[in-house]
């Protein structure tokens, strides 16, 4: 997120400030000046795209709020040759306009007077290619998740049923011979339906994976490479937090990033009492549950993290609470990497170069 400068050239110019909704939508057309020349509804469809271009030249600045739309509605207003558009990071937008109700919209009045004066707090919007590649991430960490799932849950059925130490030992829980014993497994019972179902669900998923990796493994990134320096965070994970972080710059502390991606308390203020609530949910969901599957992973491979989350748990007695406190602590590392340009603190540098190593010989 960052504040526009003023730029006294665009106090000159029109403004206009859309208040989005699903179906429809409500724009205010406001003169340099401040006054209102029209304020109208249109529905989110063609025909009230086309009337919106009708009412509205295409010199004019346009200002919306950020929601699941704003991608859609960026792209048609585009299309529709509108230059000048700003989409409003909602947090920050409604700190500005002193919001008192907890989920109160910013109203399309407000947005075009906040507009006008340059006041705007614009949100990161990714580019196209850049959230197709996004999606390809959250589809491959998502498929190793299920994966990993999978493998835990056939281990823990052939426990129960006795048979898991019959099978061959390995490096691997689920190496070639070993698969091979699980497929031999014979129960003369419905049993069988039960093992190999599972096996041919993990044989599935499995079978998901190559496709995307093949997309993803097309590109290079410096930041990719800084964060696979941490041990726990793959190729997949340093993409995917850095394409929510984008330029490092846009924060200018580590504060400001913890707030992007929301990992702060909830404030509740009344005269003199201040009043923590739970982690705020605001902000990039996506990138937040990437940066909490990081801390699952780098927390068992590292002893300093995992001491840091089990101080924070019998500080605080819970577990949750405490994931969350070692997701801003993980979370200024990586300000702290991303900012000085530095592997991470308690980098194992063998086993950074084998997985660049690893990632360059695919």
């Amino acid at each position: 997120m960052k504040r526009k400068k003023v730029n006294m050239e665009n106090m000159n110019d029109y403004a206009v400030g859309i208040d989005i909704g699903e179906k429809e939508s409500v724009a205010t057309y406001m003169s340099p000046s401040g006054d209102i020349i029209e304020e109208f509804t249109f529905s989110m469809n063609s025909d009230g795209y086309r009337e919106f271009r009708e009412k509205i030249p295409s010199e004019t600045r346009i200002a919306f709020e950020a929601s699941g739309m704003a991608y859609v509605v960026f792209n048609k207003l585009k299309s529709l040759g509108y230059d000048s558009i700003t989409v409003a990071h909602p947090k920050v937008l409604s700190w500005i306009v002193k919001s008192k109700r907890e989920n109160d919209h910013v109203d399309s009045v407000k947005l075009a007077k906040l507009h006008l004066v340059n006041m705007i707090p614009e949100s990161h919007l990714l580019s196209e290619e850049d959230r197709i590649f996004r999606d390809l991430l959250i589809q491959r960490a998502k498929f190793g998740q299920e994966v990993s799932r999978m493998k835990t849950s056939i281990i823990s059925y052939l426990k129960r049923e006795g048979l898991y130490d019959t099978i061959p030992e390995s490096s691997e829980n689920f190496s070639g011979k070993r698969r091979e014993a699980m497929e031999s497994i014979k129960f003369n019972s419905d049993k069988d339906i039960v093992l190999k179902t599972m096996l041919r669900r993990l044989k599935f998923l499995e079978d998901q994976i190559p496709p995307l990796e093949e997309r993803i493994r097309a590109r290079e990134s410096e930041d990719v490479k800084l964060l696979m320096s941490i041990p726990g965070i793959d190729y997949y994970l340093a993409f995917l937090l850095p394409l929510y972080i984008g330029d490092i710059k846009r924060f200018p502390n580590e504060s400001k990033l913890a707030s992007f991606f929301s990992i702060v308390p909830s404030n509740r203020d009344s005269s003199s009492i201040t009043r923590r609530g739970h982690m705020s949910k605001e902000g990039a969901s996506t990138g937040r549950w990437a940066l909490s599957m990081a801390v699952d992973t780098v927390k068992i491979r590292n002893k300093p993290i995992m001491e840091y989350y089990n101080h924070q748990k019998e500080r605080t007695g819970s577990g949750k609470l405490a994931h969350v406190l070692t997701m801003r602590k993980l979370l200024r590392m990586i300000y702290f990497m991303l900012s000085n340009r530095k592997p991470w603190k308690y980098e194992n540098v063998m086993l950074t170069e084998r997985k660049v190593s690893d990632l360059e010989d695919d």
